[in-house]
Parts: structure tokens; sequence; C-alpha cells
């Protein structure tokens, strides 16, 4: 009598586990297959959006950096401004030449006659200048490739006038960067395009007035 009390006893003690349905887990997996596209999606924009950022930073990075060199090295040790063959934008009152005075330069040269030059060759911009001749001292700024291979200078245009024979001659340039693609600025993905347009406008310190 009493083991069939303690089996009895046993026997409720046991716990029942409910287990879903097959119904259950069809509408589970229906659910799943309705909601995981949407999360895949919105994962896809976000890193689609990332990448814009990253290469619209490394873009606006690169054009800072060249408009700050220039505008440093042109402003500080730019004197004379020349093209191929002569000083333009000079300070020469001729009748002939009346002002305001305009051109392209192809150089530029400091008080003691040193040159240093901004060259483009797409995609690449640079500024170079020679071994200045003793007594004249070096230039305080690098020579060299201004852009990385990672960002390309896709135009490139500069000039100066000067209004006045006591007016500051001022270097205007423009140029677009973007960021390389294979070679390219363009891209058949949008989020893989990234190009910004620069202008500056840089005033000699010093200019010859005669």
């Amino acid at each position: 009598m009493n083991n069939k009390i303690n089996i009895k006893h046993q026997t409720s003690n046991i716990k029942h586990f409910n287990a879903f349905t097959f119904i259950e887990t069809l509408v589970v997996i229906a659910v799943l297959g309705l909601v995981l596209p949407v999360l895949f999606s919105i994962l896809f924009v976000i890193l689609q959006q990332q990448l814009k950022i990253f290469r619209i930073t490394e873009v606006k990075r690169a054009g800072d950096y060249i408009v700050q060199v220039l505008e440093n090295s042109i402003k500080n040790n730019a004197y004379t401004i020349h093209d191929n063959s002569s000083e333009i934008c000079e300070a020469d009152p001729d009748p002939a030449n009346p002002f305001p005075h305009n051109g392209i330069p192809s150089s530029f040269r400091d008080k003691y006659n040193s040159s240093f030059s901004i060259n483009y060759n797409s995609p690449d911009l640079s500024l170079d200048y020679p071994d200045p001749v003793a007594p004249a001292p070096t230039f305080a700024f690098a020579q060299g490739q201004l852009n990385s291979s990672k960002v390309s200078v896709s135009s490139f245009s500069i000039s100066c006038a000067r209004q006045s024979i006591y007016s500051a001659p001022l270097v205007s340039i423009n140029f677009s960067v973007c960021y390389n693609v294979d070679g390219s600025c363009i891209s058949t993905r949008p989020e893989e395009t990234a190009s910004l347009e620069y202008q500056t406008s840089i005033k000699l310190k010093s200019y010859p007035t005669q």
C-alpha cells in the first residue's frame, strides 16, 4: 500500500513541458522571414552611409590640406609672379599696359629670386622648387605631391590680378578633389563617389611697388 502511495506521489511531482506546435513553428518562421530582410536592408543602408561619410571625410581632409599649404607658401614666400616668359601682375605703371594687370602664373619668386611652382599633372598636384642659389635660404615649406593616392585632383586652375601699383597681387586658385575609385572619380555605386570643390584667394604678403 505504501509503495502505491509513493509511486503516485512521485508521478504527481513530474513537470510537464509544453512544446511548440507545428502551427506555432510555422508562424515564427513566417515572422522571421518578414523581419530579417528589413533588418538586413537597414544594415546595408547604414554601411553605405558609413562608406560615403568616410570617403567625404578623406576628400575634405586632403582638400583642406592642399588649401593650407598653397595659402601659406604663396602668402609668405611669393614676392613676384611669373608666367613662362616674364613677370605678370607686376607693379609696372606703363601707360601701354594699364591696370588691372592679370595673368596665369606658372611660377613664383621670393625676395632672393628663388623660384617655386605649383604643378598640376592630373590627377596629382605638387609644389616644387629647385635648390636655391646661395646665399638664398631654403624655403620653409616642403616640396612634393600634395594629394595622397586615395584622392585625385580632378581639375585645377590658377590666375592672378593686381588692381593698382600699391595694391597687393591677388592669386585665385580653383580645384576639385575626389576620392580615387580605380583611377576615376566616377562609380556606378553612389556611395563610392565623393568630391568637393575648392576656391581660395591669396594676397601676397610682400610685393614690389615699382
